[in-house]
């Protein structure tokens, strides 16, 4: 049974990988060192395997690569190693180039992979250096409201500094944003079920510090009712839905992993990716009289108004709020914002998206 279910899933995954688009954005944790670039590995037909490591595989004939140097070239390595794979050869065998949709979609899988709480601060280095020292980030607090219900020093020793609005601090590592505080929050819990990739925060606290209270917040989702099984209650699973995709989708996807791997979605972006290609094949499949091809001055268009904050209508949108999701706002409209615009959630936290 554990065979047939690994080839059900090698077979899924080839389909999947088909396309450049969705082999691009396999690597989204691609080490920043690395000398090769990620589209020339997705146009050579090669996704990534995820850290550690390097290691890639073509999607046609399954060959793999990894140790990189400076100088390879991705095509050129699989011509070499993998003579006969149809795509090196030139053959029909089903892949699909990078197109205007795939770019758009990426640039959303982009901003979701670097706002999502499970992928903060994987990059190893911090994003304010200057604020490494905890006296450093305690100066900060000299205008900190005397009303807050946190004190500086506790903040300060959590890795936060002061931003100068309202109650707003930030991971001087992973550049995590959370706000709203309120009498007896903890800033090291609040980095934890917020930020658990955080670096400085596992360093400082230990990786059974952040398990802890991960499942402590999975388990109080429970007790509070949020329907659906236990998968659905999971913290990945119920951002993406707070996202505003369709939940009997999330749940088809969610249960189906579990089905072919044994496991559960543990990356947000993982899950959004799955979604927005179910969403892509969904549409594929609707008959050709209901399409109706954009012109690519619409595209501009809408890609435009999907970037512009929904304030100020002017800057481009660059903040994520936690917990609801919402990419709407530009980063100076976000500071004075206690609720989110769209729905009228209240703002505990958030993170800068990087338009790509």
């Amino acid at each position: 049974m554990t065979h047939d279910r690994s080839a059900m899933f090698r077979h899924l995954e080839r389909r999947r990988m088909r396309r450049e688009g969705e082999r691009l954005r396999s690597f989204l944790r691609w080490p920043a060192d690395a000398p090769v670039a990620p589209a020339d590995l997705a146009r050579a037909g090669f996704f990534y395997l995820g850290p550690p490591g390097d290691k890639v595989r073509c999607f046609c004939c399954g060959g793999t690569l990894r140790r990189w140097v400076r100088g390879d070239s991705p095509a050129a390595d699989h011509r070499r190693y993998f003579p006969t794979c149809g795509l090196v050869r030139g053959g029909d065998v089903g892949n699909v180039p990078l197109g205007p949709a795939d770019s758009v979609d990426g640039q959303l899988v982009s901003q979701l992979q670097r706002m999502t709480v499970d992928d903060q601060a994987a990059a190893g280095h911090a994003v304010y250096p200057e604020m490494e020292a905890e006296d450093a980030r305690l100066t900060t607090f000299h205008s900190w409201p005397p009303g807050a219900s946190v004190r500086p020093d506790v903040l300060s020793r959590a890795g936060f500094f002061y931003t100068g609005h309202g109650d707003n601090v930030k991971c001087y590592f992973c550049d995590g944003g959370l706000r709203n505080w309120e009498p007896g929050d903890d800033p090291w819990q609040e980095h934890a079920k917020w930020f658990p990739r955080c670096e400085f925060l596992l360093r400082s606290r230990g990786q059974g510090y952040v398990s802890n209270i991960q499942d402590d917040h999975f388990h109080r989702n429970v007790v509070a009712g949020l329907g659906g099984s236990s998968a659905m209650l999971s913290p990945v699973v119920q951002t993406v839905l707070r996202m505003g995709f369709e939940a009997s989708l999330v749940e088809s996807l969610v249960q189906t992993k579990y089905l072919l791997r044994g496991q559960h979605y543990t990356s947000v972006s993982d899950l959004v990716t799955d979604v927005l290609q179910a969403e892509g094949e969904e549409r594929q499949r609707e008959p050709q009289s209901r399409a109706v091809d954009p012109s690519p001055e619409e595209l501009l268009r809408q890609l435009q108004e999907e970037r512009t904050c929904k304030v100020c209508m002017d800057k481009p949108v660059s903040i994520v709020f936690i917990p609801c999701g919402h990419l709407v706002v530009c980063s100076d409209c976000a500071t004075s914002l206690r609720h989110c615009p769209i729905c009228r959630a209240s703002i505990r936290g958030s993170v800068r998206a990087f338009m790509s």
